[in-house]
């Protein structure tokens, strides 16, 4: 992708680093309700990901503060022409919710994808958050599948 940063209004979207994790792991706690995770588990986890070009993690700021973030990875499908992206994680701090942040972190990875030639996306999302149901429909995702788990998982 050739842009580092997009400036929304007084946000700023740019790749997370280091020392975004210990935020973006008080998001995974707090706003999607894994509080098992923690931050040195979740440093390893990222920088696993990190040696994988496939694997991307942004974060949404308000000056200078981390209120979001998302994460993706790229993927190859059996029923997909080509490449998908699939989103792992988004979350926006509850007080910021209801602002747009997260659908432009949403714009922000459609277009990363878009420089890849990549159009097609995959989103899994708890039976319980129908919130966030509403707010993937109203960004053009369609509700098409449910996701199931095996082995530990919350």
């Amino acid at each position: 992708m050739k842009k580092q940063s997009m400036q929304v209004n007084d946000m700023q979207i740019r790749r997370a680093d280091e020392k975004d994790y210990p935020v973006i792991c008080s998001l995974i706690n707090n706003e999607l309700g894994y509080p098992d995770v923690n931050v040195e588990d979740l440093t390893s986890r990222i920088e696993l990901m990190n040696q994988d070009d496939n694997y991307r993690a942004f974060v949404a700021l308000i000056d200078d503060k981390v209120v979001g973030f998302i994460g993706t990875v790229q993927g190859i499908a059996f029923e997909v022409k080509g490449f998908y992206l699939r989103i792992v994680a988004l979350a926006v701090l509850e007080e910021q919710q209801g602002k747009g942040i997260g659908s432009s972190l949403l714009k922000y990875v459609e277009d990363y994808a878009d420089s890849k030639g990549i159009n097609t996306f995959a989103v899994s999302s708890g039976l319980q958050r129908l919130n966030t149901h509403l707010f993937y429909e109203k960004n053009g995702f369609l509700k098409s599948s449910y996701s199931f788990w095996k082995g530990k998982h919350k």
